[in-house]
This record gives structure tokens, C-alpha cells and sequence, in this order.
């Protein structure tokens, strides 16, 4: 489905590709919203991008401090959220390097942000960072992919077409197909393809590959333990018609 925007984000800009691939996914955001609410803020939400929880959190009366390391959707969410006038401030770092001593009461990672972070080593140094920002008795809630992505194979009667994810900037159409899933013992690649066609029908096209690392829960929650987290519990994110299911997994600081 398309969504149109008469003013914002320049054409072919990274933040209108991520609106478009990740901004429409939905399917969590009960979850966060429920988590929220029982637990005493601040948040921190790791991996913002351009805002998809933290907004959403943030109209919900939540004081949120959003991190991103891209430069380009940090400051697009900023700007959001100032537009809104929603309590969500942008920190443009690193989660594996940002760290603020027991100051927040709830830390989220949504979607696949676990998966980006460079294997083993990289998911410790924001594990670490994110036991030292929470108080005692705060938590970190993680969305991790429950099973392996398969390789995309012929459509058939069982596996449809997959469909773009579509987005309309000022008459400019921005496309964004998966096309390819190569999978190893450590990682998980996707090939998207991009189509930008321009409002005289000018087609070009580019090639983008995210490459998640694999890691199960069991294997994320014993390094989390290892770190000084405690095992909460684990909630199930249902699978979509565009999107595969995913497990919140919730790890406590002890205190």
C-alpha cells in the first residue's frame, strides 16, 4: 500500500527508503505500548530509526530518549518529534557505545536491530552498556527472529509473490522489493531491489543488502545472563502477511 507525503524528506533520501521498508510495520507495537505502560520511564529505544516506536511511545504521554546512528534519520526524527511536540529526545550514537548511568527505567530494541549489531562481540558491548544506563529493576525488552528466514525459492501455492513496500514523495514512487535471501551459519543476507520512478514514469533502479546475524533466544538470553541480566519472560510477536513473527525477550538488572 503507498502512503503519500506532500512535504518532509527530500526524493531518494535513506529516511523515505526506510519509511518505506520499515515505517509501516505495525505489528509490535501493542507489545511496546503494553510493556511501557508497566514499567516507570524514562525509555530508551535502541536503533530508532525515523521514529516508529519512539513516536508512538511518545504520544502516549512516554518520555522517551531515542538512539540512532544514522545521522540522516536522527535528525528526522528529531524534527518529527519537535513537529508533534512529543516528549522523544534523538541521541545520534552508537547503542554498543551509549551508555547513561541508571537513568532509565525500560530499554527496547524492536524489530531485527539485535541481528545489525556485528555478531557475538557487538551484541555484549550493548549489552553491557544498556545494564549500566538501567536502574535496579529495570529492563531490557528485545525483539529477536524466532526462527530462520528461509531462502526465497519459485512462487507457488504456498509462498506468493512477495509484494513491495511502496512509498509516494512528491510524485516520485519509491519501491522496494526483497529479491534474494542467502543464508549462512552466522548471518542471514537480503537483497532488496529499489525502483525510484520518477512523476514522468523515469525509472532507476539500485540494489541494497541488510545482513542480520543469527542468533536464537535461548543463545541471546545466555549471553544476557552472562552480562548481569536476569530472564523475565518472553513474549510472541504473531507473524504477518508481510512481516515474520518475532519473540520479546525480556531480561531484568537485578537491584
Amino acid at each position: 500500500m503507498s502512503e503519500s507525503t506532500t512535504t518532509g524528506p527530500r526524493v531518494g533520501s535513506e529516511t523515505v527508503w526506510h519509511d518505506a521498508e520499515c515505517g509501516s510495520y505495525g505489528g509490535d507495537l501493542a507489545i511496546w505500548e503494553e510493556i511501557a505502560a508497566a514499567r516507570p520511564g524514562p525509555i530508551l529505544d535502541l536503533g530508532a530509526g525515523t521514529g516508529r516506536v519512539a513516536l508512538h511511545l511518545g504520544a502516549r504521554g512516554h518520555e522517551v530518549v531515542a538512539v540512532e546512528a544514522d545521522p540522516e534519520l536522527a535528525a528526522t526524527l528529531a524534527t518529527r518529534a519537535s513537529e508533534r511536540g512529543l516528549p522523544v529526545s534523538v541521541e545520534c550514537a552508537d547503542a554498543r557505545e551509549f551508555e547513561r548511568a541508571g537513568a532509565f527505567g525500560l530499554i527496547v530494541a524492536p524489530m531485527q536491530f539485535v541481528h545489525l549489531l556485528g555478531g557475538p562481540e557487538g551484541r555484549r558491548a550493548m549489552l553491557g552498556a544498556a545494564l549500566r544506563s538501567l536502574r535496579p529493576g529495570g529492563e531490557l525488552n528485545v525483539a529477536l527472529l524466532e526462527h530462520p528466514l528461509p531462502p526465497l525459492g519459485e512462487p507457488g501455492p504456498e509462498e506468493p509473490t512477495p509484494l513491495p513496500d511502496v512509498r509516494e514523495v512528491d510524485g516520485w514512487l519509491h519501491s522496494s522489493l526483497p529479491t534474494a535471501i542467502r543464508i549462512s551459519d552466522r548471518w542471514v543476507a537480503i537483497e532488496r531491489l529499489r525502483q525510484l520512478v520518477s512523476p514522468r514514469g523515469e525509472l532507476s533502479e539500485s540494489t541494497e543488502t541488510v545482513t542480520l546475524d543469527r542468533v536464537t533466544p535461548d543463545e541471546f538470553e545466555a549471553e544476557a545472563v552472562a552480562q548481569g541480566f536476569r530472564p523475565v519472560e518472553r513474549l510472541e510477536i504473531a507473524e504477518t502477511e508481510r512481516h515474520v513473527g518475532s519473540l520479546v525477550v525480556r531480561l531484568g538488572r537485578p537491584g
